[in-house]
Order: C-alpha cells, then sequence, then structure tokens
C-alpha cells in the first residue's frame, strides 16, 4: 500500500548483467516516466563461484559494480528533474576498513573466494565509485548503506561460507531489519544533507579508499 495502487506500479524488467539491457531499460523508463524522485540500487549478486558475464567480466562485479553506476548515470536526467533527488546503494559490512582494490582481480580474479573475496571487493568499488558520482553531481544526493547481514535467500545459497552458516540462523536479522536502515538513512534527520557517503551500523563511515575517473574508466571498459 506504500507504492499506491496496484494500477499506478510500472515494472521494467532488466538482466543487469548486460550492460546493452541496461542501457535499453533506462531508455524504457525515460520514455515511460518524466522524473525520479529516487533510484535504490538494491539489485545484488553472490555466486558461489567464478561466473562471467558477456562483457568479459566476474559478474558480482559486473552486476554489483557496473550495473548500478551505468544505470545511474543513464537515468540522471530524470533524476535532475525532481526537486530532492536521492540515488541509494545497497552495500555490506566492514568497507570503510578496506585501503585498496585490484582492477584486475576485480574483473577476473586469479582465485575465487566466497564471500570475503569477490563479493566484497565488488561492493567496495561500488561504494568507491558512487562516492565518487557524488561528487559529479552535486544535484542528486548518493549514499551507500550497509543494511547488515540479513536472512535472504541470497545469504542462505552456495555464496555463502559453510563456516558462516552455523551462525546465519543467529546472527543475522530478519530483512525487515535491512530495509528500515535502508530506510532510515534515506528519510530520516541524522543522515539530512549527507552525500557521497558510506553508512554502516546506522553511521557514517569515513572511506579509506577512493577512486579516479580514470580508475572508473579502466573497471568500465
Amino acid at each position: 500500500r506504500i507504492l499506491g495502487e496496484e494500477g499506478n506500479i510500472d515494472f521494467f524488467l532488466c538482466d543487469l548483467s548486460k550492460q546493452a539491457l541496461i542501457a535499453e531499460v533506462a531508455k524504457d523508463i525515460t520514455q515511460s516516466w518524466d522524473q525520479i524522485d529516487g533510484l535504490f540500487n538494491n539489485a545484488g549478486l553472490l555466486t558461489d563461484q567464478a561466473y562471467y558475464s558477456e562483457q568479459g567480466n566476474e559478474m558480482q562485479f559486473e552486476v554489483n559494480t557496473i550495473a548500478p553506476y551505468l544505470l545511474t548515470k543513464a537515468l540522471k536526467p530524470l533524476l535532475d528533474k525532481a526537486d530532492a533527488p536521492f540515488v541509494v546503494n545497497t552495500a555490506t559490512g566492514g568497507l570503510h576498513n578496506q585501503k585498496a582494490i585490484d582492477i584486475g582481480e576485480l574483473k577476473k580474479p586469479s582465485k575465487f573466494v566466497k564471500l570475503l573475496g569477490s563479493y566484497m571487493m565488488s561492493k567496495l568499488a561500488m561504494v568507491a565509485i558512487m562516492n565518487y558520482l557524488a561528487g559529479e553531481m552535486p544535484g542528486i544526493r548518493i549514499l551507500s548503506v550497509d543494511p547488515g547481514p540479513n536472512k535472504t535467500k541470497m545469504t542462505a545459497g552456495g555464496g555463502v561460507p559453510n563456516w558462516i552458516k552455523p551462525f546465519r540462523r543467529f546472527l543475522f536479522s530478519s530483512p525487515d531489519k535491512g530495509a528500515r536502515l535502508l530506510y532510515q538513512a534515506t528519510f530520516h534527520d541524522q543522515f539530512e544533507g549527507l552525500t557521497g557517503v558510506y553508512i554502516s551500523g546506522n553511521k557514517a563511515r569515513e572511506m579509506k579508499l577512493t577512486v579516479s575517473q580514470a580508475e572508473i574508466d579502466e573497471m568500465i571498459s
């Protein structure tokens, strides 16, 4: 009911691993809507082994990093038309302590490590890119938010290491809690006016890693 009547909801389907389809769905949205008030980049992927996109990138990097960047850039003209536009990206925990990233390993990891390898690096790259993008889009508020560990189909799948699975029942929260953290970061006074920040544990954290446009171009190429 928060979204309104069923007849007022539009659905746009897209395989976010395919960059050409991201461009197509952005075009469809632009032709259907006059503006966008907010964009939640929530789609994510956690895999059990290394898979590769049709662009030749490791799949988690393709979906978790490149896709939200391309979609945000493509929908910027619609976001610019809103009074107070925002982009909120779903991140993961512990990213503010990471100091470096290997772009070559992001694209084609020499050794695949579940969860703490390609997945975490893809989220780290996403946050760093979105923080940079906030400086390039000063009229759009951009946040990356860690919703904490949640009991979802993704965290019950093969991408989670076996040593973590026994703790999932006790330490992982209902997805409702993660959704509340995303909502609070977006709409509560605590984070009002902030942009280009990473929020984890319901606090704005200072990132040690930053990226340049040249590094972003290298990632996307």
